[in-house]
């Protein structure tokens, strides 16, 4: 990580950069706390495009990608409460 730069992810020992290359997210995200709402909103997107995929109608797919998504973001603040 980088020594001027805070990472705000929730995984310690990983840099908000290295998220961003691997999600293919707008690196002025990076160093700031909206960091994990990107990665959540990525995967959830990645999430409706996989159940479609999956045979699942576009409503049925935005179903199960919200849950997920409201599990991820519980997990988000819980690890935050935990800093």
């Amino acid at each position: 990580m980088s020594e001027d730069k805070v990472s705000h992810n929730i995984v310690p020992g990983i840099d908000d950069m290295e998220y961003v290359e691997m999600f293919n997210l707008d690196p002025a995200v990076a160093y700031t706390p909206k960091i994990n709402d990107a990665i959540l909103h990525k995967v959830y997107d990645d999430n409706i495009a996989h159940y479609v995929a999956e045979g699942d109608t576009p409503e049925e797919a935005q179903m199960k990608a919200n849950k997920q998504l409201q599990i991820g973001k519980r997990t988000v603040g819980q690890a935050k409460s935990k800093k």
